[in-house]
């Protein structure tokens, strides 16, 4: 006996399944492209912050290691000036810190020395000023 209900033509539903299935793969790969996205955006950001603070520690060795020289009265970086470090002009022979470079200049006005420290690494920058007296 025959039902009462029609049936489809099997290739029909066959296409309709692949068209559906062909869909649901391009939602699939958009999610995963939008997730890739975000995560090497925020590897960018967390690479940034780190270059940021290396760049500071950078800056705050380099003061430490001018206001060493000062208090010995000894130019330990031979660049010529006491209080100074690597303040020659040339910057691939600035001290590093890690993975970043550091330089500091020395200015006087009186019996007052200012230190500029400036640490660098990636694209990040950072300076340091002291006044001694």
């Amino acid at each position: 006996m025959r039902s009462a209900v029609p049936r489809g033509n099997p290739r029909s539903r066959r296409g309709a399944i692949g068209i559906a299935t062909i869909i649901v793969l391009v939602f699939v790969q958009l999610t995963i492209v939008g997730m890739v996205i975000t995560g090497a955006r925020d590897q960018d950001t967390s690479v940034q912050r780190l270059d940021t603070l290396r760049s500071f520690y950078a800056a705050e060795g380099g003061m430490n290691m001018a206001i060493r020289e000062m208090i010995n009265n000894a130019d330990e970086d031979s660049d010529g000036t006491i209080g100074s470090v690597s303040n020659d002009g040339n910057m691939s022979d600035d001290p590093t810190v890690g993975t970043a470079r550091v330089y500091v200049t020395k200015s006087i006005s009186g019996t007052t020395s200012t230190l500029v420290s400036r640490g660098r690494c990636g694209s990040t920058r950072r300076q340091l000023t002291a006044a001694i007296e």
